[in-house]
């Protein structure tokens, strides 16, 4: 997962804002404790999102503390207390999908960009065997969308159906793991699914320039640059995916935190796709009309 999952802040009432802030800092500080202080490197947003699902629908409600922040002890935050099964989940889940990603960027960067993963390779590696053994079946469902991932971009002729499948099949997979009630597994598969979707389109659409430029995969490859036509193309996309999760959220029994997710599934990912969009000026929604 890449951080696209955020929520979107001037519309998060400020008690809400801080119980996001707070889930923030339980995984990073989860991931110091697990791991190292580098692991603490490869949180973002997009599993601050999963640990906020997966504690919404717990049946026990966490409890926060006031804590020192460790990169900056002058900083007090709210975090976690306690031992918890889905802080554990999401901080291993973070490390085994960093593993993998840095892999790929290995072999798709340019070559500054290869240098610094592969400087950073045996530290995440390492990590990796000890999150591997602790999640194995994330590890295995992980591992597996690699392989298809490989498999589809072998054809530069792969649409954007196909090419996203295996991203959304193993965040389907990952929101499912763990759960025994077969109504929340029918809709959390389906939730997955289609973050997984949104999430491998607008990377797509945010790598498009860079993937053209140096010849890697992407789906929109027929595309030659950023224009209104692609632009407003790509909108109706990414907006209609995250109007079927929107409408799998609804289904969902949410015990607590539900204002931060709502704001995340109906506002947040809204505003990425425009500043996605608009990082290239032709893509302004005014400039279309």
């Amino acid at each position: 997962m890449l951080g696209y999952i955020k929520a979107y802040k001037p519309d998060l009432k400020v008690k809400d804002y801080e119980i996001y802030k707070g889930i923030y800092c339980s995984l990073c500080k989860r991931l110091g404790k697990s791991y190292s202080p580098i692991a603490q490197l490869l949180l973002n947003y997009d599993y601050t999102f999963l640990l906020l699902l997966k504690l919404s629908i717990s049946s026990s409600c966490p409890s926060f503390k006031i804590k020192r922040c460790h990169y900056n002890p002058l900083v007090k935050c709210k975090t976690c207390s306690g031992k918890n099964n889905d802080l554990d989940f999401c901080s291993d889940t973070a490390v085994i999908m960093s593993y993998y990603k840095v892999k790929d960027n290995i072999v798709d960067s340019r070559i500054i960009k290869k240098i610094a993963m592969c400087f950073s390779f045996p530290f995440i590696a390492l990590m990796h065997w000890k999150a591997k053994r602790r999640l194995p079946e994330v590890e295995k469902i992980v591992c597996q969308a690699m392989k298809e991932q490989r498999a589809v971009e072998m054809n530069k002729e792969c649409g954007i159906d196909i090419a996203a499948d295996p991203t959304a099949k193993a965040l389907s997979s990952i929101f499912i793991a763990g759960e025994n009630d077969e109504q929340r597994i029918t809709i959390l598969r389906r939730l997955g699914y289609l973050i997984g979707r949104w999430i491998y389109i607008i990377d797509a659409v945010d790598d498009l320039n860079d993937d053209l430029k140096n010849n890697n995969f992407n789906p929109f490859y027929k595309t030659e640059k950023y224009n209104e036509e692609f632009c407003e193309y790509a909108r109706q996309l990414l907006n209609t995916t995250a109007g079927e999760a929107a409408l799998a959220f609804e289904l969902l029994d949410i015990y607590r935190f539900k204002p931060i997710l709502e704001n995340i599934i109906y506002d947040g990912l809204a505003n990425e796709t425009e500043r996605v969009l608009k990082k290239d000026r032709r893509c302004d929604r005014e400039k279309s009309v």
